[in-house]
Formats: structure tokens, sequence, C-alpha cells
């Protein structure tokens, strides 16, 4: 799969930011790691962009995230600190909030705002058209 993503990002031409929302345990820390390193070997030409946006260890300790004890039975929790939080710990709001605040970094303002008002005016018009048969 990773090299099926790097061959498209590769393809693509242009940078390509990849977001992370995981769990902050030792699997989960582990996984945006190999991924980076896998598709950056397979496509090391291409420009990409990787951030974890969460869970971090900032977001446990700002939110209050409910922790759990940390699964000694995976491999790479020998070298894994503390406790474990699970991504669904985080409300989701919050995960709303940190996806569009990376979403928007790529998106033309003006560009949103006029689909966002079609939009609108489409949603209108669609519900005028409802009442007026008696649908609504």
């Amino acid at each position: 799969m990773l090299h099926d993503a790097a061959e498209t990002i590769a393809h693509v031409g242009k940078p390509v930011f990849l977001y992370y929302f995981g769990d902050h345990d030792p699997s989960g820390v582990h996984i945006p790691v190999h991924t980076e390193k896998e598709i950056r070997k397979a496509a090391p030409a291409a420009e990409v962009h990787f951030e974890r946006v969460a869970v971090t260890e900032e977001q446990i300790e700002q939110y209050g995230l409910q922790t759990r004890p940390t699964k000694r039975t995976d491999s790479r929790s020998k070298s894994f600190v503390g406790e474990s939080v699970e991504v669904d710990a985080i409300p989701p709001s919050i995960l709303r909030t940190l996806a569009e605040g990376r979403i928007s970094t790529h998106v033309d303002a003006g560009q949103l705002a006029a689909l966002e008002a079609a939009e609108e005016s489409e949603r209108r018009s669609l519900m005028d058209l409802a009442y007026a048969w008696g649908a609504a």
C-alpha cells in the first residue's frame, strides 16, 4: 500500500501533505515514522510533508485525555515512555478543528467563501422547491 501511495505521490508532481491522526502508543507512534521513511524511499524526488496531528503528548496534557496502560506485548513498548491514549479520547469537535486547521492552509479562502455561498443558495432554492411541492 505504501509503495502504491508513493507512486501516486511521485506521479502527481506537486508538494504532498500527509497528516496523521493516531493513537499515542508504541504502534501509533511508529506508524507515521515508518510511513514517512517508506514513502521517501519509494519516491525520493517527491516533495512530501509529514505531520503527526494527533495524539501528541502536548494534547494529552492540554485536554486531560484519558490514558490507559501501555500494552507490554507490543514489541515497541520497551522504548515507549508513558501511558497510552486512543485517538478516540479527543472529543470530535477538537478533532474536527484540528483537521479543518490543516485543510484550510491548502484552500484559497476567497474560493471557499464563494463555494459556501453557492451551496447555501442552492440549499435555499431546493428548500423553496420542496415547500412549493408540499414535500417539506
